[in-house]
């Protein structure tokens, strides 16, 4: 898990003081909502936060598709909202699981260039759905740069500090020029 502070960047690592230079944390903490919109209309989330409600992260029908990286009973979404469930692990990206990422990336940017509303959620909604968010803001024209900051200012400092992730979307096309 790379460093919530200085993300392993080189320049920064040596005077990071949240990681002492190593460039890697060993926990994070839940966030504090269920879902932050990370562009009009994309939405990222979890199962866990650190509310003391127990149904702070169940979904009803504020979202017209819903797509879930792991999946608890009762956790919703209502009937009648299209639920995607792609099982995805919070490890290294082989290409298969890569194929999967991108149909499901494609997915989520159909949906929001069609003015739907979508949350991509995992447990801590920070690396799994913070993975397919940013790859879906790809496909939207961010570069991947932008697609991270984008996910890491609407969703905290943990979010993607998969290292795995973080490479995958570095290394993804650039984007392509609207049509």
């Amino acid at each position: 898990m790379l460093c919530h502070s200085c993300y392993a960047e080189p320049s920064s690592m040596p005077d990071c003081v949240a990681c002492r230079g190593t460039g890697r944390a060993t926990s994070m903490p839940l966030c504090a909502d269920p879902w932050n919109e990370v562009v009009p209309g994309l939405f990222q989330g979890g199962h866990d936060v650190r509310s003391q409600s127990g149904t702070a992260c169940v979904v009803d029908d504020e979202f017209d598709l819903v797509v879930s990286l792991t999946t608890r009973e009762g956790y919703g979404p209502a009937a009648g909202v299209e639920h995607v469930v792609l099982r995805l692990a919070d490890a290294a990206i082989d290409p298969a699981t890569a194929v999967r990422v991108d149909e499901a990336a494609r997915r989520v940017a159909a949906a929001v260039r069609g003015g739907s509303s979508v949350l991509v959620r995992c447990s801590g909604g920070l690396n799994r759905s913070g993975l397919v968010v940013a790859s879906a803001l790809i496909e939207l024209g961010r570069t991947p740069d932008e697609a991270i900051s984008l996910v890491r200012e609407a969703r905290g400092p943990w979010a993607l500090t998969n290292p795995g992730f973080v490479a995958h979307l570095r290394g993804l096309p650039a984007p392509r020029p609207a049509s």
